[in-house]
């Protein structure tokens, strides 16, 4: 459900606390993380304030998000950046003008040097057919829009990606994800909109409280695109993949799609969803039923602990859970600053039954064989319980991972190695979809 800092290296903003200044780390510095199946470019800002130090690090290749660190401390000749809501580290020493240390998350040690200097700024790649857009949702959102060829108008969807920050291509290691399925759509004459989540590449940093609220991004959202010149305003739906599966559900009355495709959608409560990739992550990795159960009995400590709560206080209810169930003290603060988010606790209260039986048009559900962060058979039959006497086509692609590449697992470790950013058989089935629900919704006259 959410990605490592390994697998989506997001944006690190650090405000230390009030201590000495040393100037001889402020400015820009820049490096490059090898994690070894992908090469991340990292640019790491240090400015003065008068509390200490405010730092920002961006991962040039894969946007950025505004990510709270628990802590920065400076002692020359070293530095130390806590980031305890991914629970990972830099450390780093400064030695003949360069940082020369560790980036840490999850046990996995990578070497990180940087250089003084900021990396060259360069716009998003775009390709034939693509332009760069910006939506008023009131946060701007920024994206890429991209057309077929030909006069038009196109039919279009509106691209939502699942949880955790991502920017427009969902950008994976190497693999641009949505980039690739977008050139697939354009091939079977479909336009789309893929977008930077807010704090991400040119969005801006607003965080979202709830998942309706990025339901209320997406109505805005769908609205730019039907207004956009080539698109055919009556034959506009929406793509979601994973999260965004259930966010597609959840657009404002005034602003509901002409049909949906749904791409391992959460189609189960959040309860539901990591009990289930819990167990099945585990197993993969080859884990003891005590482990297995031990896991268990911590996400629902922690699921309590989000009900118990008021909106926006969960964070120590959180973590005290996590210690009660044997995480160490520093872990579970770093886990509680993730989990007991708002945001989160809004999640966990959301009912995806009602929203999948909430909408009456057309819809597609496609799931992937190896999922094991949204299991395929069970998700497929909630989506036909809560969906029944609507139109609707489930089908489940074999031999893929949650991201839709081909895998042998389906483990999440597997991402970031695959051959392709998705399984060029995928590829064809959903564009195969795409074209029948576009048909069926579109003949309709929704």
């Amino acid at each position: 459900m959410v990605r490592t800092i390994l697998a989506v290296l997001a944006v690190i903003a650090i405000t230390a606390g009030a201590q000495a200044r040393d100037e001889r780390f402020s400015g820009a510095w820049n490096g490059v993380l090898d994690v070894g199946a992908a090469q991340l470019r990292l640019e790491l800002r240090i400015e003065e304030n008068e509390e200490g130090y405010r730092a920002v690090m961006v991962s040039v290749d894969q946007g950025g998000a505004a990510i709270p660190v628990s802590n920065m401390d400076v002692e020359y000749p070293q530095i130390d950046l806590q980031m305890a809501a991914m629970g990972a580290r830099y450390t780093a020493t400064l030695t003949e003008g360069r940082l020369a240390g560790t980036f840490s998350q999850g046990g996995a040690e990578f070497p990180l040097e940087m250089a003084r200097g900021a990396v060259e700024a360069t716009g998003p790649e775009l390709a034939p057919g693509e332009s760069e857009v910006f939506v008023d949702a009131g946060v701007r959102l920024a994206g890429t829009l991209r057309l077929p060829e030909g006069d038009g108008p196109h039919p279009a969807v509106l691209m939502l990606n699942g949880s955790g920050s991502q920017d427009r291509d969902v950008t994976i290691g190497n693999h641009r994800i949505f980039a690739v399925l977008s050139e697939a759509l354009a091939e079977a004459g479909i336009a789309s909109l893929r977008l930077d989540d807010r704090g991400m590449g040119g969005s801006d940093n607003t965080p979202a409280t709830g998942p309706h609220e990025l339901g209320t991004d997406a109505g805005a959202a769908l609205a730019f695109l039907r207004a956009a010149d080539g698109v055919d305003a009556r034959c506009t739906g929406i793509l979601g993949h994973s999260e965004g599966g259930i966010i597609a559900f959840l657009l404002p009355d005034a602003s509901q799609p002409d049909f949906i495709i749904a791409l391992a959608p959460q189609a189960g409560t959040l309860e539901e969803t990591l009990l289930e990739q819990g167990e099945a992550m585990n197993r993969v990795m080859g884990a003891s039923e005590e482990v297995i159960e031990a896991t268990r009995a911590r996400q629902l400590a922690m699921l309590e602990a989000l009900r118990a709560s008021p909106p926006g206080e969960a964070v120590e209810a959180v973590e005290a859970a996590f210690i009660a169930h044997g995480i160490p003290a520093e872990a579970a603060r770093q886990q509680a600053a993730f989990w007991g988010q708002q945001y989160v606790q809004e999640a966990a209260a959301l009912d995806p039954a009602a929203a999948l039986a909430g909408y009456d048009g057309p819809v597609l559900g496609m799931f992937a064989g190896n999922d094991l962060q949204v299991l395929a058979e069970v998700n497929a039959q909630r989506m036909r319980e809560a969906r029944a006497g609507l139109p609707t086509a489930l089908a489940t692609v074999p031999g893929v991972n949650h991201l839709f590449q081909a895998s042998e697992t389906g483990s999440p470790a597997e991402y970031v190695s695959a051959p392709h950013a998705m399984s060029p058989d995928a590829l064809a089935l959903m564009a195969e979809g795409a074209g029948e629900i576009i048909a069926e919704a579109c003949s309709a006259g929704r």
